[in-house]
């Protein structure tokens, strides 16, 4: 693995600091930076369906975890791995209405299965409940590593007796099978698809107690500014009081952005009917560009945020190329020339860097965004710490994050100046509790 030399000035002083981008997988499970990262590459989706059971919707979780998080033993000639996942749901009230925890094991005969991120653990699990508003929590346990995800979501259970037309969630998939009458769906629960894939599949079910025999469907994308940027339409005909819909739509050509993709339901009436009945449902998807981490999707802000890896002129190159398409080959041959296993699928180095600056994003953005900040640039350069002090405020200190990483004999200190969460990296020397007092 290559290092990273730059210099930083921190409180004044020139502070030489060499640093190692270390570790394609985050190791052991120290504290509680160590377990959220952890949890950034594992993906769950829940979805809200019309139950069998009067007056009551079902709710079916998706867990994902990609075969390189998990750690594999050799046992005799095969590789096994084990996780146990639990999944738990709460009212708006703390109450625990429902919980399920399920073991998995997966035993392959190709080791370099073990380290592959297409390659993934999908588990289901579903139950019924009242109309209203929860808290799903879902925890992820390596039994092997001990590393554990703590993932949460909020969803809606929708009562759809009551309407006379409705829609379930929508469910982006990967691949639809069909074989004779049965449906095979393998779910996309990262929520993204690649620019210019020219297709997706997304899967819902239609909910009609009106007197027609079908449905205008239409499908709008809508960009960040709340503006419709593509349609798709189609007409779907009503079998029965609930039809299940496999919807392959041709993709435009969107930019690697955040969408919301909202399906409009419209029964039009026959002669003599009531006024048209309409329904709807809607979703966030990611485009991104293909082979670049989930989180890049401009790369002029990718670029920039290599300042703590690549040099000045390299980031310079990048950002100045003259259509976007040749900023992307640049961005692209920058991290091919330093992919530590160009015998993979994926280049290992890019995506442990950037899922770090988006760690960094999620948890220390204050003033500025959390890569910006000195607890992103030493978490992107070095990774979780092996161990934090924490001084939370009080009267006779301010409040401060030391930051051990024993294997690179390196400490650091951070000092919150303000009392509003904003932590600065002070050099460590001798005046070390001046500096805190």
């Amino acid at each position: 693995m290559k290092k990273i030399r730059s210099i930083f000035l921190l409180a004044g002083r020139t502070v030489f600091v060499i640093g190692i981008l270390n570790g394609i997988a985050f190791g052991q499970e120290y504290n509680k930076i160590e377990q959220n990262a952890y949890s950034s590459q594992i993906f769950t989706e829940a979805f809200a369906f019309k139950s069998d059971s009067a007056g009551k919707g079902r709710l079916d979780v998706y867990v994902q975890v990609p075969y390189y998080k998990i750690n594999f033993v050799k046992d005799d000639k095969q590789y096994v791995g084990r996780i146990e996942i639990s999944v738990s749901v709460q009212t708006d009230e703390k109450q625990e209405v429902w919980q399920m925890s399920r073991t998995g094991e997966i035993r392959l005969e190709d080791f370099t299965q073990t380290a592959s991120h297409r390659l993934s653990s999908i588990k289901r699990f579903t139950t019924d409940l009242l109309p209203g508003k929860y808290d799903v929590a879902v925890q992820v346990k390596d039994n092997e590593s001990k590393n554990i995800a703590a993932i949460n979501k909020s969803v809606k259970i929708k009562d759809f007796g009551t309407d006379t037309l409705a829609l379930s969630d929508l469910m982006l998939a990967h691949r639809v099978d069909l074989t004779g009458t049965q449906r095979s769906i393998v779910p996309n629960l990262t929520g993204t698809i690649t620019k210019d894939l020219g297709s997706l599949y997304l899967f819902f079910e239609v909910y009609n107690k009106t007197p027609v025999d079908s449905v205008q469907l239409s499908c709008t994308f809508i960009n960040k500014k709340k503006e419709p940027v593509a349609q798709r339409t189609r007409t779907e005909f009503l079998s029965g009081g609930r039809v299940q819909i496999t919807w392959k739509i041709d993709t435009p050509s969107l930019p690697a952005d955040l969408y919301v993709i909202f399906i409009k339901a419209a029964a039009f009436p026959k002669t003599g009917s009531p006024e048209i009945v309409y329904a709807s449902s809607s979703r966030t998807c990611l485009v991104r560009i293909k082979d670049f981490p989930l989180t890049v999707t401009d790369v002029e802000k990718a670029a920039e945020q290599l300042q703590y890896f690549a040099r000045e002129s390299e980031i310079d190159f990048i950002r100045e190329a003259p259509t976007e398409e040749e900023r992307e080959r640049r961005f692209f041959e920058f991290w091919a020339k330093r992919d530590p296993d160009p015998g993979t699928p994926q280049n290992e180095l890019m995506e442990e860097y950037y899922s770090r600056v988006a760690y960094a994003n999620s948890t220390f953005s204050q003033y500025n965004e959390g890569w910006r900040t000195d607890r992103g640039m030493i978490f992107i350069r070095f990774g979780p710490p092996q161990s934090i002090d924490r001084q939370p405020f009080n009267t006779n200190s301010k409040p401060y994050e030391i930051w051990y990483y024993y294997n690179h004999n390196r400490k650091f200190l951070f000092i919150d100046e303000t009392g509003f969460g904003d932590y600065r990296l002070y050099y460590l020397g001798s005046s070390l509790w001046e500096r805190i007092n």
